[in-house]
């Protein structure tokens, strides 16, 4: 079985689109409702929006990108860009095969 990878992807709307913004995100809900993809999303107090995922393999990664990046995209006018241009801020990388809470075993 093919490890699962995590993704945490923080957005920051640029002052006055907040509430823009979270109505967006209903559109990548629609993207991210599949039943193998395990996901959420929470506001910091500075006003960030973290998208945290489970991803069950590289492949289905390859699969939403193209939606995925539609999405940014098309909120691309409500978010912050750093320095280099990005509109986000994201980590990922493949779960360790270690005990946890999230991880289903065959």
């Amino acid at each position: 079985m093919e490890n699962a990878v995590w993704s945490v992807i923080k957005y920051t709307p640029k002052h006055g689109c907040s509430d823009e913004f979270k109505m967006a995100l209903e559109r990548l809900a629609e993207i991210m409702n599949k039943p193998d993809l395990t996901w959420s999303l929470i506001e910091l107090d500075t006003g960030e929006i973290v998208q945290i995922s489970r991803i069950p393999s590289i492949d289905a990664i390859v699969e939403g990108q193209i939606a995925g990046l539609e999405w940014l995209d098309s909120v691309d006018h409500l978010l912050e860009k750093d320095e280099e241009g990005s509109r986000t801020q994201a980590y990922s990388g493949l779960e360790m095969d270690a005990p946890h809470s999230f991880q289903v075993k065959d």
